[in-house]
């Protein structure tokens, strides 16, 4: 379908998809509940594809208000598969992250840095969405941030003359990777296996029984199946599939790939909301390397965020 969200415009899907949801997470009284929160659902859902299609045509002095509204709305919609009783108390309603409220002189938004905060949105979707427990104030660069998206990285390649990334070519049941990376990793074969357990939900896609093999200069990795999109930490996928390994062990972050984008577009949103002179002069000055990676990202993430929510939604049942 051109949109897969359609059919959640029907309040009979909408019950019976939410229904399906609580029965499988064993919540008593499945079908009376999903009566109470669809609508709910179906609201958010809609508020967030209007603000994300509507971003996909706005300029991109305002973009990012319109992007970072859009993934609040379609994650509290998220939430209400995983949450019926989204929100039970006001403490969940905040962003829970927080930025540098005043901008320096010299401010370079490659080196700024965005705080997590012990309530709100942030944590809670994290927990109840993906099972990731996370420590409120922990900080997180933008720079960091930003090659988690591995449609960033060709442009981090151009910009640095050095690629961050490994191509990873997947066939049938498994992932095919060059065995440089290990010499990247500064780890052996051995230790790369470990490292590859203690992924993020590696129980739903490593096959540990087959072990990793090194033969011919290739590292293969036995699948049980093919990583989500949502969540593939080690694995980085682009909006058109393919996918690749970060080289650098600094660089790594078992964050799901939703809530990097939820972080950077807070930042983004604040900034161009809050901090009006020096957005305004970055997008006519262009000093610094802000504004290309800024640019791809909000190039990349328009495009991205429909795919990652719609294969949230509808593998949700499959888990």
């Amino acid at each position: 379908m051109s949109d897969p969200f359609i059919p959640f415009e029907s309040i009979s899907y909408t019950k019976r998809f939410l229904a399906d949801c609580y029965e499988r997470q064993s919540f008593a009284n499945a079908k009376t509940v999903s009566y109470h929160t669809s609508y709910s659902f179906i609201y958010h859902l809609q508020q967030g594809r209007l603000y994300l299609q509507q971003a996909a045509q706005a300029p991109i002095e305002i973009k990012p208000m319109l992007l970072f509204y859009g993934i609040v709305q379609m994650l509290k919609a998220c939430v209400l598969t995983v949450d019926p009783f989204y929100p039970e108390n006001s403490t969940v309603l905040a962003h829970g992250v927080t930025a540098r409220k005043r901008k320096k002189q010299g401010y370079r938004f490659l080196d700024d840095e965005i705080k997590v905060q012990k309530n709100g949105l942030f944590l809670h979707f994290l927990d109840k969405m993906f099972h990731v427990k996370q420590m409120p104030d922990e900080k997180y660069k933008m720079n960091f941030l930003l090659k988690q998206v591995a449609d960033m990285h060709p442009l981090y390649s151009t910009m640095h003359n050095q690629d961050i990334s490994i191509a990873v070519t997947q066939k049938s049941q498994s992932y095919m990777i060059s065995d440089t990376i290990l010499d990247d990793l500064h780890m052996t074969a051995n230790r790369f296996s470990l490292f590859l357990e203690q992924s993020p939900n590696s129980k739903s896609w490593f096959h540990r029984q087959k072990g990793i093999t090194a033969l011919k200069q290739q590292i293969t990795v036995p699948l049980h199946a093919a990583p989500t999109r949502y969540q593939s930490a080690p694995w980085l996928s682009t909006c058109d599939g393919d996918i690749y390994m970060l080289r650098k062990r600094e660089d790594y972050c078992s964050l799901p790939e939703l809530s990097i984008h939820y972080l950077l577009l807070y930042n983004l949103s604040m900034i161009c909301r809050y901090e009006a002179e020096w957005w305004g002069e970055l997008h006519h000055t262009f000093e610094g390397n802000d504004l290309p990676f800024i640019k791809q990202f909000l190039t990349s993430t328009t495009k991205k965020l429909p795919l990652l929510f719609e294969h949230y939604l509808f593998s949700i049942n499959e888990r």
